[in-house]
């Protein structure tokens, strides 16, 4: 029986981008609806390497996935991707007067709601709340600091799940459900075809969102207790609580993606499920053709690759 593969999935503009091996793969549904495939040859060797090191294979994971993904919105564009929000008409109005697509208005648009929104969940309610308890609440500084931490994770969450609503990332979202399709469907040794892909479940064993939202959570309750003086040192404490966070967090985080499914992985894992259930959304089939375009590359190339060996 072939050995499994594993691949790393990120979902970009209109399409998708998997690692697997040395291949790095770019499917993208471009302006004739036709798919667009892209792939690179990457060796990866000092990649792997610290992927070995324990604690700064998480640092270098967090890294990894952070670069994953604007690479892929980068190298998609080169795509060109199909243009699918229409826009309201206020919208059209704006982009006929400046020339350019709907989408990229609605693209503005959707990226200025989501900053007000993080604004208002992650800065301005935890001041609120701050400034209350302080002033009526008979409580420790230990404990507002609590309830303020409370408030901002429950504030980033609400904005990722507002932020998943958005026209523009809800695309982005259907790819991911896709991409976790495809994921289990390969690992189950299924047939990657639409109709048997399409049955398999939204969640994977391993979830790079739930990893990096698990780590900023972390994050905020450690940065509301270490308090420094000044902007640039307060930006490079907070930057090195993330990647011991990451570092930290990685080694039960990938023994438990690593672990067979029992009733107590699946007690340990439900945060995770729940993560990737925010951040995925049914795929339509088109989407879903995408990822299976993108799978079938990269097998073709790998298989290929074998033979000539």
């Amino acid at each position: 029986m072939a050995k499994l593969r594993r691949f790393g999935g990120t979902p970009v503009a209109e399409g998708v981008r998997l690692e697997v091996g040395k291949y790095t793969v770019f499917a993208v549904r471009n302006a004739n609806k036709d798919i667009s495939v892209r792939m690179r040859r990457e060796p990866r060797v000092l990649l792997r390497t610290l992927m070995r090191i324990p604690l700064l294979r998480g640092a270098v994971r967090m890294l990894r996935d952070i670069h994953r993904f604007f690479d892929g919105l980068s190298e998609s564009s080169e795509l060109e991707p199909q243009q699918v929000v229409r826009g309201t008409g206020v919208e059209r109005s704006i982009a006929k007067l400046l020339g350019v697509h709907p989408q990229r208005i609605a693209a503005w648009i959707d990226a200025i709601l989501l900053l007000l929104i993080a604004a208002v969940c992650m800065y301005a309610a935890p001041l609120g709340a701050e400034a209350f308890l302080l002033n009526y609440a008979n409580l420790t500084r230990a404990a507002v600091n609590g309830v303020v931490c409370a408030v901002r994770i429950f504030g980033f969450l609400l904005a990722i799940g507002f932020g998943c609503h958005l026209r523009i990332f809800r695309r982005m979202l259907m790819y991911r459900c896709a991409i976790n399709r495809a994921t289990n469907c390969y690992e189950r040794r299924g047939a990657l075809t639409l109709e048997n892909a399409m049955e398999y479940p939204n969640c994977t064993r391993r979830s790079e969102a739930a990893f990096l939202i698990c780590v900023m959570i972390v994050s905020m309750i450690l940065f509301s207790w270490i308090r420094t003086d000044g902007v640039l040192l307060t930006l490079a404490a907070r930057l090195a609580i993330l990647l011991g966070v990451a570092a930290v967090l990685n080694e039960p985080f990938s023994a438990l993606e690593a672990a067979e499914l029992n009733w107590a992985t699946r007690i340990l894992r439900a945060p995770i499920d729940l993560i990737q259930h925010m951040t995925t959304l049914e795929p339509h089939s088109q989407v879903m053709e995408v990822a299976l375009c993108a799978f079938r590359a990269a097998l073709g190339e790998i298989d290929e690759e074998v033979t000539d060996n």
